[in-house]
């Protein structure tokens, strides 16, 4: 339950990074942000792949004591 909720989060702020206005000449990448806003994006994804492995890892290590 507490990987949904972080998940949810993370969500929530990538949306309100998308629900900004763009200018007619501006695009999501141009500005000095740029650099910022994929570093977010990768962290948010590492995040996301290490809290996955953790619990696929204290699941697996269940069901080999489960076994025993």
């Amino acid at each position: 339950m507490k990987n949904k909720s972080i998940f949810q989060l993370g969500m929530f702020f990538i949306a309100m990074l998308m629900a900004q206005p763009l200018l007619a000449n501006e695009s999501p990448m141009r500005g000095n942000a740029k650099f910022n806003v994929v570093a977010a994006v990768l962290l948010i994804i590492f995040l996301g792949i290490v809290v996955f492995l953790i619990y696929l890892d204290r699941k697996i290590t269940k069901l080999e004591k489960e076994k025993d």
